[in-house]
């Protein structure tokens, strides 16, 4: 998977979670981000910040896991049991933590790329 992999389909599930929610205005408003700033993150011309991460995933109801999964692969539905619970916590913090390595070392490329 690119970097430009991973911003398509960062790109594509903002916009299919916040498809019959919100349009960018209301999704931008709901977080504290200007409208331009979702625009250039559903148009791949900006990655969000790890705290606009979180918050763009919070309110479109899924975890930020989930933003980076690519929609032609199939869900897998898990029964809810608390074992299970406690396994998906712990990979869900696991992805987490995964992602905003990636993320941060990403942002450190485009940082380096600016000076």
């Amino acid at each position: 998977m690119t970097e430009n992999d991973l911003k398509s389909i960062f790109s594509e599930n903002i916009k299919k979670y916040r498809s019959g929610k919100f349009t960018q205005e209301t999704l931008a408003e709901k977080i504290g981000v200007s409208a331009q700033n979702i625009n250039d993150i559903e148009g791949k011309r900006r990655f969000p910040r790890t705290d606009t991460l979180v918050k763009i995933a919070n309110a479109l109801d899924v975890e930020v896991y989930q933003l980076f999964i690519p929609q032609d692969k199939t869900p897998v539905v898990i029964e809810e049991t608390p074992e299970n619970e406690k396994l998906r916590a712990q990979m869900t913090d696991e992805i987490v933590e995964e992602i905003r390595h990636g993320v941060n070392k990403m942002l450190d490329k485009i940082k380096k790329e600016s000076i």
